[in-house]
């Protein structure tokens, strides 16, 4: 399972204007609003933003995956965002949050979320992946650099 196959360009934010980790979420979330997957976009995010008031999903490293398993979507969707000057996302590490990965997954689907989550995991690891990724000058290239990375 590869996340890029879930991303498009309108659904990946270069430069994240908000500053708050909720408002970070609710930016993210919205070009998911019209996405075929989504059943019920208010219970989408709201299920998202209560994930995050049980334990951060700042991972360290400069990442969060801010995410939910949820009936409000029919399939795995997702969103990225990035903050090169950072985020306070309460982190493990107690680091700003560069890259932001949203995701909402079926509840049904435990296998493929747990997956996909290792994934992301192992791919965040790689520093010169999460740099290149900072550096993409917009999202097609953003798109590029996960392709690249999830051969």
């Amino acid at each position: 399972m590869k996340l890029h196959q879930y991303l498009s360009e309108e659904r990946i934010r270069i430069r994240l204007e908000s500053r708050q980790k909720e408002q970070v979420i609710a930016e993210l979330a919205e070009p998911l609003r019209e996405h075929p997957a989504m059943e019920d976009f208010q219970k989408f995010l709201a299920d998202v933003l209560s994930r995050e008031q049980e334990s951060t999903t700042g991972i360290g490293g400069g990442v969060a995956i801010p995410h939910a398993r949820t009936d409000s979507v029919k399939d795995f969707v997702a969103a990225v965002g990035l903050a090169p000057e950072g985020i306070d996302f309460q982190a493990v590490d107690g680091q700003p949050v560069k890259l932001i990965v949203l995701m909402g997954v079926p509840s049904h689907k435990v296998n493929g979320y747990l997956k996909l989550l290792a994934h992301l995991s192992l791919l965040f690891k790689q520093r010169d992946f999460t740099r290149n990724l900072l550096e993409a000058p917009d999202p097609a290239a953003a798109i590029e650099t996960f392709k690249r990375y999830e051969q």
